[in-house]
């Protein structure tokens, strides 16, 4: 059996494929989430966006959404387009934030006189936003915020959406005004924050010392967010005030397999599962392919080979013991490598050496336990991490592959470690592929 689960907060933004003609007016395209948005709609098929900013460079159009024709400008610009999505923002630390945020509004007046459904802005994590508020040079820039987003809410209603991250990090490059943190920096921290014990800690604690340990967002989730929901892929999404909630809104699922049998002929069908086998060997027995083929790949090609019926959600082949293909480079996999014994020696395996690690999911595909046989000082103990799983089916598409998961307990060579309340945070989990 092969199986392919991916946190939603660290999938990767795939190429989702766009309605015919589909037109966006981005506001503020030359920015750091605008400049995001303008690399992925070329990435993507059928996307036109008309693009401005306050200097009209690098092919925009130019538009200062704080002069009086501001609202004429934006109307002229939106008609005919699927959504207007709105990136500008000021954090300069002067009066002049709260009249650049708050000009926002006069798009929203303008978009909504042309007739558009969907209007998309860039706001604050509520955390960030109540922080922001009690700090006095930042009180312009939340105020003005605030002001166009009630308008943007009077307009749109359940068409508008607030998009809503705590920090944003991407690029190369460091900066203080605006604060950025590039990416190499922004993945490792959005790793180790996103751990379940410093979420609880974050909770737990007041605003001043709370946000800070919020785990980051990254540019191309929140730019990948902001066209989705432009777009109208993803409806229902008025704020995505959570990391989790950004990335759910920003993963675009890829067509896999073939949908019905008019649509693949009886030679892609065999041809289909013959790469399936070919592909299922390579991963079952790597001592007889030539190493030139990453395991992880040829798990995410699998997965776009799967049979579209798939949902796991409701298959008893889940209940059942998982190996891990431990191939992902991040913070956890390379901690694990370098405590297995298998791996070679690792001076932290003097205390604390890992003999095997797999995934148990059992009770009719509610319960998962990450158990790893251990030795501590010499002695074996089994370390075992529990969550529960609960199907999420909220559309045809997502139906029996997305869950949240809820972390549970740990247990230490059996004996279940008291742990507080708080550490039992939730987050959405796709199980992209099981085939057996």
């Amino acid at each position: 059996l092969f199986l392919m689960i991916e946190p939603i907060s660290s999938l990767s933004i795939s190429s989702a494929p766009s309605p015919p003609s589909s037109k966006i007016l981005l506001l503020g395209a030359s920015g750091f989430v605008g400049q995001e948005i303008v690399k992925q709609a070329k990435d993507r098929s059928n996307i036109e966006l008309i693009c401005t900013s306050t200097s009209g460079k690098d092919g925009t159009v130019a538009i200062d959404l704080t002069s009086p024709d501001a609202e004429e400008k934006v109307a002229r610009l939106a008609k005919g387009c699927a959504g207007v999505i709105s990136t500008v923002g000021s954090l300069s630390g002067t009066s002049l934030d709260r009249e650049i945020n708050a000009g926002t509004a006069a798009a929203a007046r303008g978009a909504f006189s042309a007739g558009i459904e969907r209007f998309v802005t860039i706001g604050n994590n509520p955390r960030v936003r109540r922080l922001s508020k009690s700090v006095a040079f930042l009180n312009d820039y939340a105020t003005g915020k605030e002001e166009s987003e009630r308008v943007i809410r009077e307009l749109f209603g359940a068409k508008a959406c607030i998009v809503q991250p705590t920090f944003v990090y991407g690029g190369d490059e460091f900066g203080v005004s605006p604060p950025r943190v590039a990416s190499s920096v922004g993945r490792l921290a959005e790793e180790v924050l996103g751990l379940y014990p410093l979420q609880a800690l974050s909770r737990a604690l007041p605003d001043s010392l709370g946000v800070p340990l919020e785990a980051p967002t990254s540019v191309e989730s929140v730019a990948s967010a902001c066209l989705n929901v432009g777009l109208g892929f993803c409806e229902g999404y008025d704020v995505l005030d959570s990391k989790d909630a950004i990335a759910m809104a920003a993963t675009s699922h890829r067509p896999r397999g073939c949908i019905n049998e008019d649509e693949c002929s009886i030679e892609e069908e065999e041809e289909t599962q013959r790469r399936r086998d070919e592909i299922q060997r390579m991963l079952t027995n790597p001592v007889d392919s030539d190493g030139s083929h990453d395991p992880i790949a040829l798990m995410e090609e699998l997965e776009l080979l799967r049979p579209s019926s798939t949902k796991p959600a409701y298959d008893e082949s889940l209940n059942s013991r998982w190996s891990f293909v431990l191939s992902k480079s991040d913070v956890g996999t390379d901690i694990l490598k370098q405590l297995q014994t298998e791996e070679g020696f690792s001076p932290l395996q003097l205390v604390f050496a890992v003999r095997d690690v797999y995934m148990k999911i059992s009770q009719e595909q509610r319960l998962v336990e990450i158990v790893l046989e251990s030795r501590v000082l010499g002695a074996d103990v089994d370390v075992t991490l529990s969550t529960s799983l609960m199907p999420m089916s909220y559309d045809d598409e997502n139906d029996g592959v997305l869950f949240v998961e809820r972390f549970e307990g740990v247990r230490l060579g059996g004996i279940e470690l008291p742990l507080p309340n708080s550490w039992r945070g939730s987050r959405y989990l796709e199980i992209t592929y099981l085939d057996g």
